[in-house]
């Protein structure tokens, strides 16, 4: 058991001193409690060590995000994001389940991969058509300053012009990047407590915490 809860301990470098402590405490007396000192005994009874790792790693992250206040940036919030969904993948990969649950899981990343991916090809082509129309303005208008002046401010109007709105449009750009991560967080969060199934240890947690 303590060799089990060892490693289990090395992998939780993402908590805290005192969260890893306390995590570590709770399934050492589950353990205990059970009677199961053996170290096949605990990989039967909780999974190995990295297997229940990712699964408390994910519901840490989920917890944090969830007490995010309005104080937050919005960058570390997409940070946080990110990083959950990263976390809960991670633990739906490395949890047993049957075929046609992972095939359903499967399926539900590769299409939020595909929609991901196509958003970011539009939104880049879009972003990078516009500049290069921009400075091409910008070129044109300075080259022919000498030969008509109107026609050359009018290029370099409409050039600075298409810049100042591509920084208008950028604030919105990332709101729905960041619109986009938290709903595919949400998914995610859907599929982990749909298809990750609740240990025995986590059942005992509950109804300690119940009968107290």
């Amino acid at each position: 058991m303590n060799d089990y809860l060892s490693k289990f301990k090395a992998l939780l470098v993402q908590l805290t001193d005192d969260e890893r402590d306390e995590v570590v405490e709770f399934y050492r007396e589950y353990l205990l409690d059970a009677a199961i000192a053996n170290y096949d005994d605990c990989v039967a009874e909780l999974g190995t060590p990295k297997q229940l790792a990712r699964k408390v790693l994910a519901d840490y992250s989920i917890r944090f995000n969830e007490n995010l206040n309005a104080n937050t940036s919005k960058r570390q919030k997409s940070q946080a994001t990110v990083r959950t969904i990263w976390l809960i993948v991670l633990a739906l990969l490395s949890t047993p389940i049957t075929i046609p649950a992972l095939i359903a899981i499967l399926a539900v990343f590769f299409a939020l991969a595909v929609t991901v991916f196509a958003f970011a090809i539009a939104a880049g082509a879009i972003l990078i058509g516009v500049t290069i129309l921009a400075f091409a303005m910008l070129t044109a208008g300075i080259g022919i300053f000498g030969q008509s002046l109107w026609v050359a401010l009018f290029y370099l109007g409409s050039g600075l012009a298409i810049i100042g709105a591509e920084l208008l449009v950028l604030p919105l750009f990332i709101w729905l990047i960041s619109v986009i991560l938290q709903g595919i967080a949400k998914i995610v969060q859907n599929l982990y407590h749909r298809f990750v199934k609740k240990n025995r240890a986590e059942r005992g947690g509950h109804h300690h915490a119940k009968d107290n």
